[in-house]
């Protein structure tokens, strides 16, 4: 359960780093191409680096036109034209020339292709032997044997939830090596991947939770109540439904029908979302190169007797667990 939760966390860390300040602006020619997938496709972004043009800093402008002033950290997902143009930005930073600028989109596109054909293999069934995929195939083969339909739609849903954000780490073995130019794309279409798969999931989950109520673990079991909790973890983009969860979590707990680990991760994942103190350091963000650190808490001095009450070991323990994910920080 622990490896189940260090692993959730540790996909979740993006959504929460600090965004740039002041925000950065798209000038009028990049913001008309965020509009248009067909006009962005075919813009000369070497032709920009050769002016000068701060692409690093365009990119993330295209980034924080999904961060809406007050809305929620995550923020919506990428548009096609958006994901275009932020990831060829990123492309033409990577590349020394526009022959391999050309060469790296076309190496994008192939390891788009291969990624598309692995999902879907997987879902159909196929065996990964090797992690960090065999332990999604794991989650798979759970959902094809399970017999409540519910339950089934739920387990399939969240092994796709692993299946992207394995992606990350492991899509190397899918498709082989990447120039820098070409793992910009495929960033930033894994990104805008993931983005969706959560907004899909949150709306099922929504919706079923409104017709049957949350999953017991009296009637539906652990597996099915922890892949519930992880998709209402990973529902960033809808904060008022996150809410909802965890009330119906809370008195849940006492009667033994959830898990407090589960809802100590909502409360912290509520609190941070809506600028609060958390009170159990779930959430947290990178320091430093190598260096994890949990955002604020509520009762600093307290922490590691809440983390006992819902059986999560010590801040000190997860935060040495959570460092090597900010092993590439680059600030």
């Amino acid at each position: 359960m622990l490896r189940f939760v260090l692993v959730a966390a540790a996909t979740l860390l993006m959504a929460f780093q600090t965004p740039p300040a002041p925000r950065p602006q798209l000038t009028p020619q990049l913001a008309a191409l965020t509009e248009d997938a067909a006009a962005a496709r075919a813009f000369d972004y070497m032709a920009l680096k050769a002016e000068g043009a701060d692409l690093r800093s365009l990119s993330d402008a295209v980034y924080m036109r999904t961060h809406a002033e007050g809305g929620p950290p995550s923020g919506r997902c990428l548009t096609e034209a958006e994901a275009e143009v932020q990831s060829s930005l990123m492309a033409a930073l990577a590349a020394p020339d526009v022959e391999t600028f050309t060469r790296d989109r076309a190496a994008a596109e192939e390891a788009l292709g291969k990624w598309r054909d692995f999902s879907r293999s997987m879902a159909e069934g196929h065996v990964a032997a090797d992690p960090p995929f065999s332990w999604v195939t794991e989650r798979y083969a759970g959902a094809a044997a399970e017999t409540n339909p519910r339950v089934r739609e739920l387990l399939t849903r969240a092994a796709g939830d692993q299946l992207i954000r394995r992606a990350f780490e492991g899509a190397g073995q899918v498709w082989g090596p990447l120039s820098d130019g070409a793992k910009a794309r495929t960033d930033t279409a894994l990104n805008t991947l993931m983005c969706e798969t959560d907004g899909a999931n949150t709306a099922w989950l929504k919706a079923d939770i409104a017709a049957n109520g949350w999953f017991l673990l009296s009637t539906t079991g652990e597996t099915a109540s922890r892949a519930a909790w992880l998709m209402a973890q990973h529902a960033d983009r809808d904060p008022a439904f996150q809410k909802e969860v965890l009330a119906l979590l809370e008195p849940l707990v006492a009667t033994g029908e959830t898990s407090a680990s589960n809802y100590a991760y909502l409360w912290d994942r509520v609190a941070t979302g809506e600028h609060r103190p958390q009170r159990y350091g779930t959430q947290g963000k990178c320091a430093a190169k190598g260096v994890w650190a949990p955002q604020e808490l509520e009762n600093p001095d307290q922490v590691d007797v809440l983390r006992a009450q819902v059986d999560i070991g010590t801040l000190a323990e997860y935060a040495s667990h959570m460092h090597q994910y900010c092993a590439d920080y680059g600030g």
